[in-house]
């Protein structure tokens, strides 16, 4: 039997203590599926929830597990039925692990990422932090050979900030993206790229900040794209500081932090009629706003609930942005090769030490 290196959520238990590389058999893929040779995959914030047991995956994962959802390589084999006109062993791809039913009336009527009978590969059947990953066939979006592995292997989190712009205005609004993590760091790439005339990065974390600055340097956009650090402020403070860049408010805003104060400091700044887009994950089911009626509903301000990627209209927009020019190379500053290193990889993303930790495999 042949075998492969794969790394297992190994018990109900957060650390390092939970997780262990193994060898595993390499899958056979079933009907309607491919196997695919990972060449490279990279840790989301969800992989982070897993590996520290928070209680949103404790409730979703059952270990032994292979977890991880983000990755690209090659088509190894194809199995019954799988083949198309599209797709042939050797071709390079990535894939939407979000698997849906197809057959609810969410997915017949064009919303298959709001499925309410979605299995995620990676949390509910075995994933990608290994050599070979199995996929149906038809979750399968073929690469162009120019990108790098290193960037296609987060292409399922770069399509959430997608599908995080999609629903909003971005050229010439003055955008405010909360927080600098691994979204909203590709949220300000792209805020960037599609034209916004003013960018303010709020966060309040140093190294997010220090991070932010970086990028910004090296792109030589300081004159429109600001980093504001809002560590240790209070509301009033905050929202003093994104006036500072902003007097007269924003249009839109790119919600990542799943911070009350943050989201509070942004329903205070935006204009009326602005927009917001909403994807970040609260620590706590209950969040406030601190003055609804004023903040949102006087303002006709539009809510827009992101979850996921749109099935396929956010792939294609996105793979269309990168050949055009879409610059998010920053985003990998942590690349191993192979899986051998993974807890260390994992350590540095739990610290905020990478936005992006790669592992390739080819």
């Amino acid at each position: 039997m042949k075998t492969m290196k794969a790394v297992f959520k190994t018990g109900s238990g957060g650390g390092k203590a939970f997780t262990e590389l193994r060898e595993a058999p390499v899958p056979e893929p079933r009907a309607g599926e491919a196997l695919v040779k990972v060449a490279a995959t990279s840790i989301c914030g969800t992989d982070r929830h897993i590996y520290n047991w928070d209680p949103s995956m404790a409730k979703a994962v059952r270990p032994p597990r292979i977890y991880g959802h983000e990755f690209c390589g090659h088509i190894a084999a194809l199995g019954p039925g799988a083949e198309t006109a599209s797709l042939s062993e050797g071709d390079y791809v990535s894939a939407e692990m979000h698997v849906v039913c197809g057959a609810c009336y969410q997915c017949r009527t064009g919303r298959g990422h709001i499925c309410a009978n979605t299995v995620i590969l990676g949390i509910h059947d075995d994933g990608c932090f290994a050599e070979y990953v199995r996929v149906p066939v038809s979750n399968l979006i073929r690469l162009d050979a120019s990108l790098p592995p290193a960037i296609g292997s987060f292409l399922d989190a770069l399509g959430n900030a997608v599908h995080t712009c999609q629903p909003v205005q971005i050229a010439g609004m003055d955008v405010l993206v909360l927080g600098y993590g691994p979204i909203g760091a590709m949220c300000a790439a792209l805020a960037d790229y599609l034209g916004a005339r003013t960018v303010v990065i709020t966060e309040i974390s140093p190294k997010g900040i220090a991070m932010a600055e970086q990028w910004i340097r090296a792109k030589g956009i300081g004159h429109r794209v600001k980093a504001v650090d809002v560590s240790g402020k209070g509301f009033e403070e905050q929202v003093e500081a994104v006036r500072a860049v902003c007097p007269e408010g924003v249009d839109t805003v790119l919600e990542i932090s799943g911070a009350e104060t943050a989201i509070n400091v942004a329903a205070r700044t935006i204009k009326r009629g602005g927009e917001f887009a909403l994807l970040g994950i609260p620590g706590r089911d209950a969040l406030t706003f601190h003055d609804y009626a004023h903040d949102i509903i006087f303002k006709g301000v539009s809510l827009h609930a992101i979850i996921g990627r749109r099935m396929y209209g956010t792939w294609y927009p996105m793979l269309s942005y990168l050949q055009g020019g879409l610059d998010v190379g920053h985003i990998p500053n942590a690349v191993y090769p192979g899986l051998d290193r993974f807890i260390e990889g994992m350590e540095r993303f739990n610290a905020h030490d990478a936005l992006k930790v790669v592992f390739t495999l080819e």
